[in-house]
C-alpha cells in the first residue's frame, strides 16, 4: 500500500517545495502590505479589480469583462512600476544579509561591557528626559546610513553617549549607528515609517520603526517627553523598564547575567551554614545529659556520706 517508487517520491517532495516556495513569497508580500498604509491602499484597489471581473464573469458583462481582462494583462507591469521602492526595499534587505556578522568576533566581556553601558546611558538618560536614538546594527550592513551621519569610530560608553544626546550639542539631533562595539557614527539619518503611529511618538520613534522595517537593527528609543524606554525591532515598538532593557540585551547578545549568579550564590550560602548547627545540636544533648548524670551521681554519693557521719 506504501510502496512508493523514487519517482513518486521526488513529485511529493518537490510539490512541497512548489507549495513554500510561493507561501514564502505570499507571506513576504503581505507583510510588505501590511507595514505601509500606502500599499495597503493600492492592494485594495487591486481585489477590486479582480472581484469586479469576477462579477463581470458571472452576470455576463462582456464590456466590464474585457475591460478588467486589459487591466489584469499589463497588471504585472504596474504592480512593478507601483511597488517599485518596496521591491527594491526587499531585494535591498535580502542582499545585505550578512550570516557572518561582527557580533560573531566580538568576546563575552566585550558584550557584556556594551551591554551594561547601553544601559547605563538609556537609565540616565530616561531619568532625565533626554531623548535619544540608538540603533545596533545585526546581520544586516549600515554603512549607507552611516554616512548620512558624522563618522566616529569610539568605543560605547555611558558618558559618551550622554553627552553626544545632550540638548543643543551638535549632534544630538539624529541617531547612534553602533557596529560591535564601537560608536560608528552619530547623527544619521533614518527614513521614517509611512504607518499611522499614535501621536504620542514623535520623529524618533517614527525613524526607529523606520530603521526597522528595513533591516534586522535593533533601534533603542528613549523619549524626550516621557522618558520611556523603547525598542523597535522589525517593524514593532515596545516599551521596556531598565530592567526589561538589560534582560533582553543579554538575551540577544547570548550573556549569562552575573547577578543573578551571585543572587543565586548568595542563597545556597545560608542553607549549607544553617545545616551546621543541626550537626551540633546533636552533640550539644549527649554532654548535657552526661554533665546531669555525673552530677546526680555525686550527689548521691555526698547524701550517702552525710547519712553515715549522722
Amino acid at each position: 500500500m506504501f510502496n512508493l517508487t523514487i519517482n513518486e517520491i521526488w513529485n511529493v517532495v518537490r510539490a512541497l517545495l512548489d507549495i513554500g516556495i510561493v507561501w514564502a513569497v505570499i507571506f513576504f508580500g503581505l507583510r510588505i502590505v501590511r507595514n505601509n498604509s500606502r500599499t495597503i491602499q493600492i492592494f485594495k484597489g487591486i481585489l477590486f479589480v479582480f472581484i469586479v471581473k469576477g462579477l463581470a464573469m458571472l452576470i455576463g458583462l462582456t464590456t466590464i469583462n474585457y475591460i478588467a481582462d486589459m487591466v489584469l494583462s499589463w497588471g504585472v507591469i504596474v504592480v512593478v512600476i507601483i511597488f517599485q521602492p518596496e521591491i527594491r526595499m526587499l531585494l535591498e534587505k535580502l542582499g545585505k544579509t550578512n550570516v557572518l556578522t561582527r557580533l560573531i568576533s566580538l568576546t563575552n566581556n566585550e558584550r557584556e561591557h556594551l551591554v551594561e553601558e547601553l544601559v547605563k546611558a538609556c537609565e540616565q538618560m530616561s531619568a532625565s528626559k533626554t531623548g535619544a536614538l540608538i540603533s545596533l546594527e545585526q546581520g544586516q550592513d549600515l554603512s549607507d546610513f552611516i554616512k548620512t551621519g558624522t563618522s566616529m569610530n569610539s568605543q560605547v560608553s555611558c558618558e559618551l553617549l550622554c553627552s553626544i544626546f545632550q540638548y543643543g550639542t551638535p549632534l544630538h539631533d539624529g541617531a547612534v549607528i553602533i557596529q560591535g562595539v564601537k560608536i560608528a557614527c552619530a547623527a544619521a539619518y533614518f527614513p521614517p515609517t509611512t504607518r499611522e503611529l499614535p501621536t504620542s511618538y514623535g520623529a524618533r520613534h517614527r525613524a526607529a520603526v523606520g530603521i526597522s522595517e528595513i533591516t534586522d537593527s535593533i533601534t533603542i528609543i528613549v523619549s524626550e517627553e516621557t522618558g520611556n524606554i523603547s525598542i523597535a525591532e522589525n517593524g514593532n515598538l515596545r516599551v521596556y523598564s531598565v530592567s526589561q532593557l538589560r534582560k533582553y540585551l543579554m538575551e540577544r547578545y547570548q550573556i549569562e547575567d552575573s547577578q543573578e549568579m551571585q543572587e543565586e550564590s548568595i542563597e545556597e550560602k545560608p542553607k549549607e551554614e544553617s545545616a551546621r548547627p543541626e550537626e551540633q545540636d546533636d552533640y550539644i544533648p549527649t554532654e548535657a545529659v552526661v554533665v546531669k548524670l555525673y552530677g546526680r551521681q555525686t550527689k548521691g554519693k555526698r547524701r550517702r556520706k552525710g547519712s553515715g557521719r549522722s
